[in-house]
């Protein structure tokens, strides 16, 4: 129990109830902490059978659920309620209504409080059994509404209201007590304002479990498992500290952590798409140097070998050395005109622009065949023109993967199926695994999966790469509709065009 200066007690160290302590002041300001709703009725009952046994008024500002089962509990301590109620000793009135008659602006007014607290506490007063003014003619008030202001999280106003109660003593006679939920100062941030409360009250009164009966012997047994408890919960308080230390620490790094991978991923996006513009650059870039040696040096070429022929044909009045020369440059010529058609062909063959994908591919895996390596294609009727872009990329995939195994020794065939649905262009090649002609002996598949990885991306599709038994499957979704979003048109820069 706390006191102020100037009361008494009965024992030191004692916690006692309003009705056992002597009536010295004019006025008296408790206060009981409480865990349990039903030990607070029954202190609050106590409190106010005194008072209205001897004659005086009580006042309840409470809750609902209290003001009832204060009424209740009287009844049953035979306080005949109904008669205190007709001679106006008992008067039962809401904490939250009467708290907002002088609450302005989240703040007590204390010209307001003093004006609706002074009259109901005159009115009740007055109606006393005596009219004697004696300390036994005292009004007994048990309030809320201070408890209330402090469930809401208005603690400075909980502090000017108990301020109020004690100013308004000046001019009153009553013994108040209010009522704490211990559970309400549960957190270290309350212990200045419990503190503070206590300091404002002239008898406090602990919750229930503390020996308010008992030798000074039991007393002092309860202070030492307190002292014990505080231990206690001091060294979680310090654990839990360093605990959220340790937790800030992990989140701190947790951040750091994450905006590197955030950086890396930035970093590699940026890699991706420039993976993309060169790859789209490397196929426009091929595209013009095949048609420059299509139209231009092939047709060069193909007039000089017109004019060789033309000297061949007068070979008859040529001397037999300038004959052979001019055989052996006609000869000369008609290779080379070869070999610009087939390298036009093979960097952007011209049947890709004017038949179509199914065209290209079959023409590009007769050449492949020639050259000793063994494709079959497999392309569904019916297969039909697509956009450029498209179509590029799926011949561009087909020839990176077919690359790839022709630098393998096997007397297995690679599979090329080119399918579509109504949404969907669907490529599948089939390789075997076969020991590398690589100079390391690696195969270095990476290099072209993450080509057609890509390729495949700037369309918004979908690759699948399975390693199956016999070898390597790699199944490829491109959506036929529009795309949503297409790539800027790639620049031709000197790094990129010596790239290509």
């Amino acid at each position: 129990m706390m006191m102020k200066s100037g009361t008494s007690a009965t024992a030191p160290g004692i916690a006692q109830s309003p009705s056992s302590l002597g009536h010295g002041l004019s006025c008296r300001h408790s206060v009981q902490f409480y865990y349990d709703d039903q030990f607070l009725v029954r202190s609050v009952c106590d409190f106010l059978e005194i008072a209205l046994t001897s004659g005086r008024s009580a006042i309840v500002v409470a809750t609902r659920e209290h003001r009832f089962d204060c009424a209740e509990c009287l009844r049953e301590k035979g306080i005949d309620l109904t008669r205190a109620i007709e001679e106006g000793r008992y008067l039962a009135l809401d904490a939250s209504e009467t708290l907002d008659q002088f609450m302005v602006d989240g703040t007590p007014d204390p010209k307001r409080f003093e004006q609706v607290i002074g009259d109901i506490i005159a009115v009740s007063s007055s109606c006393g059994a005596c009219e004697r003014k004696s300390a036994d003619q005292k009004v007994a008030i048990f309030g809320e509404m201070v408890a209330l202001l402090l469930q809401r999280g208005e603690i400075q106003a909980a502090l000017q209201l108990e301020r109020l109660w004690n100013g308004i003593s000046a001019r009153f006679s009553f013994d108040l007590l209010c009522g704490y939920r211990i559970s309400s100062f549960d957190h270290p941030a309350h212990r200045e304002f419990f503190h503070r409360i206590c300091a404002e009250h002239d008898v406090v009164i602990p919750a229930e479990g503390y020996a308010e009966r008992g030798g000074e012997n039991d007393r002092l047994r309860t202070i030492a498992l307190l002292q014990q408890t505080e231990q206690v919960l001091n060294k979680q308080v310090v654990e839990r500290e360093l605990a959220q230390a340790q937790n800030r620490e992990a989140e701190h790094q947790k951040q750091q952590l994450l905006k590197e991978v955030r950086k890396h991923e930035a970093v590699e996006e940026e890699l991706r798409k420039f993976t993309r513009r060169l790859l789209t650059a490397r196929d426009e870039e091929q595209r013009h140097i095949a048609a420059e040696l299509h139209e231009n040096m092939a047709q060069l070429v193909a007039a000089l070998s017109v004019y060789f022929g033309v000297l061949h044909q007068e070979k008859a009045s040529l001397n037999p050395r300038l004959a052979r020369a001019v055989a052996s440059s006609r000869s000369v010529s008609d290779s080379l005109l070869s070999e610009i058609r087939k390298l036009s062909r093979l960097l952007h063959p011209p049947t890709l622009d004017d038949m179509g994908i199914g065209s290209a591919l079959k023409e590009y895996v007769a050449h492949i065949n020639r050259q000793g390596t063994r494709v079959q294609l497999e392309v569904s009727p019916h297969l039909g023109r697509f956009n450029r872009e498209l179509e590029i990329t799926v011949y561009r995939i087909v020839e990176e993967a077919l690359d790839d195994a022709s630098r393998r020794s096997t007397n297995t065939a690679t599979t090329v199926r080119l399918m579509r649905s109504d949404s969907s262009l669907l490529l599948e090649i089939e390789s075997p695994q076969g020991p590398s002609n690589n100079p390391d002996g690696s195969h270095r598949p990476e290099t072209r999966l993450t080509g057609i990885h890509e390729r495949v991306m700037e369309h918004r599709g979908s690759v699948h790469f399975t390693s199956t038994p016999s070898g390597t499957l790699i199944s490829v979704t491109l959506p036929l509709e529009a795309r949503t979003q297409t790539s800027p048109p790639a620049t031709i820069t000197p790094l990129l065009q010596k790239t290509a």
